[in-house]
């Protein structure tokens, strides 16, 4: 399911790199060094209307995976970023 999840978010990563209108529907799991199993992530709301920007957090997630201290620091409940007025009127 986690794999499902982070594939997710980078999938809706390519849609932001251009000047079009960002993907209001991706969703991103970040996760630091590594998300623990079994643990549902806290879901965090962003704002598509205000221009939150899920290409820079999704960029700062994959730059955290690369830190040398990631091999002794072990999981995280991970963060499941959302635009949750994707769907308002």
């Amino acid at each position: 399911m986690l794999m499902g999840l982070l594939l997710a978010g980078a999938l809706g990563w390519g849609c932001q790199a251009s000047d079009a209108p960002p993907d209001c529907t991706a969703t991103y799991v970040a996760c630091g060094c590594g998300c623990c199993g079994g643990v549902e992530p806290k879901v965090e709301c962003l704002s598509c209307e205000n221009g939150d920007d899920l290409q820079a957090l999704i960029e700062k997630d994959q730059e955290a995976k690369k830190d040398p201290q990631c091999a002794s620091a072990g999981c995280s409940v991970g963060t499941k970023y959302v635009y949750c007025d994707a769907n308002s009127p």
